[in-house]
């Protein structure tokens, strides 16, 4: 045991005074992770993008109720719709997403958005009210989207947003058009008419005081036994992906010392001496084993230090890491069991781990997707370790990581047995 260690120290000791190595383990991944999270909304929770700037001009007028439909509703006087278009694209619901300026004319919203002062001006038109409350199942009419060409993103937000209240509008007025057609039916007309206008102004009169009844409540996923998930920030998704990626580059540069000793010659001396070829693998696994453990212990006091982050229960933190540096050490033996030279041990595992990467969702910074990808995310083991630091980062415990820690430990005894046959045989 002693032998091993002090192989593995000899190592340790080697790789920890390589600069261009350390940069490579620790500050890229610290860097990457940095870049993208704060890209993509720091620290919060979720994505966030700067809030689209938004125009709008409400040329609509609300059309004068009848004696009877004011009576028959009982209620204050009738909004327009434009109003209550203004009133959503203003409201505190959307302040994160929208920033909205109310202009007096058509032309100064269009020059608006031509200076580029905002990105989209929303022209409401004058018929708008008319064709909403009105019972003339043929009239027509449409909000203008005046848009900057550059500015996509907030064009689509914008333009979801006005789609979805129209779409609303369409329905209520539908219902009013067929509440209409069953008065028609039972020889009421002038009933139909009111019954038609008054559908539509409760409606519009609801919409705009946010009174309604049917609301969407959103949740972060349960755990394992109905445990409350807690929503997370990007960074830490991010630095979890970056961190298992470059672990893999990390075992990669202390098991590439194997190829350097056996070119140097000094590998070969070293097995004629009383110490046996398994104590001196298994002082290498040791030292590849140890760094990408301390790098990934580093990575995380460093993310907690600089970013905040909340990584979770400290036990499922601990087997994460384990697991996590036995994967890595045992994948970087296997590629440089499979090579001779080290030039080939640079370039076939760097193919190996993006691919691996890639496929494991370690650059998409979470491990929740859909259909096909998920699917291919469960055959690789980092993509296991992903679904397990997204588990933890929630709230998890031990307990509901259970198989994203088996079944990477599954890979790494594999990944292992290859490199110890190939060794046996290579070095028989």
């Amino acid at each position: 045991m002693n032998r091993v260690l002090a192989i593995a120290f000899k190592d340790l000791r080697s790789t920890w005074r390589n600069v261009p190595a350390l940069m490579m383990m620790l500050a890229a991944p610290l860097a990457l992770s940095a870049l993208l999270g704060f890209a993509f909304g720091g620290s919060g929770s979720g994505f966030s993008i700067a809030a689209t700037k938004v125009a709008v001009v409400n040329l609509d007028r609300a059309p004068a109720a009848s004696a009877t439909a004011a009576s028959a509703t009982a209620a204050p006087a009738q909004a327009s719709v434009g109003q209550t278009v203004v009133g959503i694209l203003k409201g505190k619901a959307l302040k994160d997403i929208l920033a909205t300026t109310v202009k007096p004319t058509a032309e100064a919203a269009r020059k608006s958005v031509d200076d580029g002062k905002e990105a989209v001006a929303v022209i409401i038109p004058a018929d708008l009210s008319t064709a909403i409350f009105g019972t003339n199942t043929s009239a027509r009419s449409s909000i203008e989207l005046y848009q900057n060409p550059t500015q996509t993103v907030g064009a689509a937000i914008t333009q979801s947003v006005v789609g979805q209240a129209l779409l609303a509008f369409n329905g209520a007025r539908a219902a009013a058009i067929a509440a209409q057609s069953l008065a028609q039916s039972a020889g009421n007309g002038a009933r139909a008419s009111t019954l038609a206008q008054a559908a539509a102004s409760a409606f519009v009169q609801q919409s705009r005081s946010g009174s309604g009844g049917l609301t969407v409540a959103q949740r972060p996923p349960a755990l394992a036994g109905g445990k409350k998930s807690k929503d997370i920030g990007v960074t830490g998704l991010v630095l979890a992906g970056m961190m298992v990626f470059f672990m893999f580059f990390g075992a990669s540069n202390v098991a590439r010392t194997i190829l350097d000793e056996e070119r140097a010659g000094t590998l070969p001396r070293l097995f004629t001496t009383p110490t046996s070829r398994q104590l001196i693998l298994g002082g290498k696994f040791t030292s590849t084993f140890l760094t990408v453990f301390v790098q990934a212990v580093i990575l995380v006091a460093a993310g907690r230090l600089f970013f905040s982050i909340q990584w979770g229960a400290l036990s499922a933190v601990s087997l994460l890491i384990l697991v996590a540096a036995a994967v890595a050490a045992s994948l970087g033996l296997m590629v440089i069991s499979l090579v001779r030279t080290p030039a080939q041990a640079g370039a076939i595992g760097a193919g190996v781990y993006l691919v691996l990467a890639l496929l494991g969702g370690n650059f998409s910074g979470t491990a929740q997707s859909g259909t096909t990808y998920a699917t291919m995310q469960r055959l690789t083991p980092n993509g296991w370790l992903l679904v397990g630091w997204n588990s933890t980062l929630r709230g998890g415990g031990v307990g509901d990581i259970m198989l994203p820690l088996l079944v990477p430990l599954a890979f790494a005894v594999v990944f292992f047995a290859i490199a110890v046959l190939r060794f046996r045989r290579r070095f028989a």
